[in-house]
């Protein structure tokens, strides 16, 4: 009797610890409601599938047989196990790559001639916030004009550009206005980690059209409506293409709204701001950059300050995005972007020119043992039903990157595009604006 009870209690406790993490797991979907359980699929994902486990291990561990428990609970506890064993490796293999983002480098190579410039994984948001900026003719828009800027690091060796008279990734000097195409855009336009040449601005420009790039890190559609609005009369473009990035652009603008400063960019008298520096915004901005590379920019340090590695490790997110399990949050809606298309329409109205959305896909779409693009599919709506009542044409690379028989060999390490990727997403978008007669073919 005696040995029955001990095989009992040990069967419980092995069942117990997998049920306790599932547990956990569906108390942090209910916990965070409407990020993860407010729709069905997140539902089952992450609280009716965990609670299901739950629910089986605690009959097993008090009804079944304890010899039978013991060995559903030996099993149990020996998959969870192995779970994290896998997730340890994934993780040690995708956390080397992450580091070039935040700009780690190997010992030896010197940083200094970047110093003068943002680090990496350093936004102009970020900078404004830290200049008190509360008007958006005295905001920052772009980095630090002329300085060599530190994009990220690759195989532990900088990856950089320098920026021209304005802050921005064009060469020197840049097309004088008015011009084809300007671009509108986050990191992906930026082209982190990609070579001058290489990324997808560059491609376009290699058509034979004046092209600017004005994309920047940590770009949201707000921020690039202030862009627009400070730069766009001056290039005159013919046609501004407002780059959508569907893995963050639509959470930034829930951020950007909040902030007073970009939020004047609706006003229909907004002022803008010039498009040179002041001696004002460069001085403060040497101050504030200057703090930022002497604390811990382009570490290991920062990375793990910037992204919750702990907190993934533990949801087994690496594990599940093979599975093809990792949903995404659910996207909330936000009249915000339609009314951003809206004033931009507005904008580029004033020298006749044409806005173009262009909405690019994130590889989280793809990949995975179960297909899991339905997830991603509500925020695609939502972007084009809210450019179809702007008024707003789209070029969308979801479907011909749907078609590709890898598309995750679009995409590097760090998610954003590989050299292949930024190629073809410059082709789609250069056979839209050709076919529709926005640009001289």
């Amino acid at each position: 009797m005696t040995g029955q009870t001990h095989t009992r209690r040990v069967a419980a406790i092995l069942c117990l610890i997998p049920a306790a993490y599932f547990l956990a797991t569906a108390g942090y979907g209910l916990l965070n409601f409407a990020d993860y359980a407010s729709d069905t699929p997140r539902l089952i994902r992450y609280v009716v599938g965990p609670l299901g486990i739950v629910a089986i291990l605690a009959i097993v561990a008090v009804f079944v047989e304890e010899t039978n428990a013991l060995v559903v609970g030996i099993t149990a506890t020996a998959l969870l196990a192995a779970l994290f064993v896998f997730e340890s490796y994934m993780t040690y293999r995708v956390l080397p790559r992450q580091m070039g983002l935040v700009g780690a480098v190997d010992d030896g190579v010197s940083l200094e001639r970047f110093r003068n410039a943002m680090p990496p994984a350093y936004t102009i948001k970020a900078l404004n916030k830290e200049r008190g900026v509360e008007t958006l003719d005295r905001a920052v828009l772009a980095s630090v004009p002329g300085e060599e800027v530190f994009l990220c690091s690759r195989g532990g060796a900088p990856v950089s550009y320098r920026a021209d008279r304005f802050g921005f990734r064009n060469p020197v000097p840049a097309a004088a206005p008015p011009i084809d195409v300007l671009v509108l855009g986050d990191s992906f336009m930026e082209g982190i980690c990609l070579d001058d040449g290489a990324h997808t601005v560059d491609q376009l420009r290699g058509s034979g059209l004046s092209v600017v790039n004005t994309a920047s890190r940590g770009a949201g559609p707000l921020f690039e409506l202030a862009v627009l609005g400070r730069y766009g009369p001056y290039f005159r473009p013919d046609v501004t293409l407002m780059v959508f990035f569907a893995g963050n652009d639509w959470e930034n603008l829930l951020h950007e709204t909040a902030f007073p400063w970009l939020a004047q960019a609706f006003e229909p008298d907004a002022d803008f701001g010039p498009v040179e520096w002041t001696e004002d915004q460069l001085a403060e901005t040497a101050e504030i950059v200057d703090t930022w590379w002497q604390g811990t920019a382009a570490s290991t340090s920062e990375l793990f300050q910037r992204r919750a590695v702990l907190r993934n490790f533990f949801a087994l997110q690496q594990t599940a995005s093979v599975l093809g399990l990792h949903y995404p949050k659910k996207t909330p809606q936000n009249p915000e972007y339609e009314r951003t298309l809206r004033r931009a329409a507005e904008i580029v109205d004033g020298w006749d020119g044409r806005l173009v959305v262009a909405y690019v896909p994130p590889v989280a779409r793809y990949g995975g043992m179960f297909d899991h693009k339905f997830v991603h599919e509500p925020l695609h709506r939502m972007v084009l039903e809210a450019a179809g009542a702007a008024g707003v044409p789209v070029v969308d690379l979801t479907g011909v990157f749907d078609a590709q028989p890898d598309p995750r060999a679009l995409y590097a390490a760090d998610s954003h595009f590989n050299p292949a990727g930024a190629r073809l997403a410059a082709e789609i978008i250069l056979d839209y604006l050709e076919t529709s007669g926005m640009v001289p073919q």
